[in-house]
């Protein structure tokens, strides 16, 4: 099974079996943490794409490098490094091995980098992820769509009337970090995730119920302009903007 060896200075501090989906950030919802302020939430993902991994920078302050060259999207070949902030990680295709159990933690000797292996947060990031790696396929990056979408609140109670779905990926849920935030202890912490592509936008479901159109709703769904989504406790119009 291919591999990601994650490095500071020249040291190996733990090896990642690589699945469908690797995340790498700051915040402890990623499969690989890396608690560094040069280090963006979400910084990188490594997915795997039929029989090749590839690479992408979600968006990072500070970028993600391969083998020193920066980069937004890309194959990995055996032997690779990418570099997140002051950590590498050696891509290793011919590795063998499980991947990190859930309960496995470990800190770096410079007291920086804490690691947390979650099966649930990496399903749900690795759903996030997938959707956004599907709806924009190709390997190089791709332009974003000319007219933004919008979600226009409906019926509930929410933070805004409306929120512009500007990022490659928006969140409903009752994590403080999303960008629709549900109301209530029960609700799920990411419920829904909203990808943006060269051709519009799709809702994933990841945790909870999903109504569009009155419709219950599983996997992915292409929005179009108009639908209705009910999703904890709130209604919400997607729409194009004009």
């Amino acid at each position: 099974m291919a591999s990601l060896t994650l490095q500071l200075e020249d040291k190996v501090v733990k090896e990642y079996a690589l699945g469908p989906m690797v995340t790498i950030g700051r915040l402890g919802d990623n499969t690989v943490v890396i608690d560094n302020p040069a280090v963006s939430s979400h910084h990188a993902c490594v997915f795997r794409n039929a029989d090749d991994f590839i690479v992408e920078d979600l968006q990072s302050t500070n970028g993600t490098f391969v083998n020193d060259t920066r980069v937004v999207r890309q194959m990995l070949q055996q032997g690779d490094v990418v570099s997140v902030g002051k950590h590498k990680l050696v891509f290793d295709r011919r590795a063998a091995g499980d991947a990190a159990r859930d309960d496995e933690a470990a800190t770096s000797s410079d007291g920086e980098t804490v690691f947390l292996s979650s099966q649930e947060h990496q399903r749900l990031l690795g759903v996030v992820m997938n959707a956004e790696a599907h709806a924009r396929a190709a390997v190089p990056a791709v332009e974003m769509p000319g007219r933004l979408g919008v979600l226009r609140v409906v019926d509930g109670k929410a933070d805004r009337s409306e929120y512009l779905l500007e990022s490659h990926t928006s969140l409903i849920g009752r994590a403080k970090w999303t960008l629709v935030r549900l109301k209530g202890w029960f609700k799920p912490r990411v419920a829904v995730a909203i990808t943006r592509h060269q051709h519009g936008y799709v809702a994933t479901l990841l945790r909870g119920r999903l109504l569009i159109n009155n419709q219950p709703m599983n996997g992915r769904h292409d929005l179009k302009d108009g639908d209705v989504l009910e999703v904890g406790g709130l209604t919400l119009a997607f729409n194009f903007k004009e």
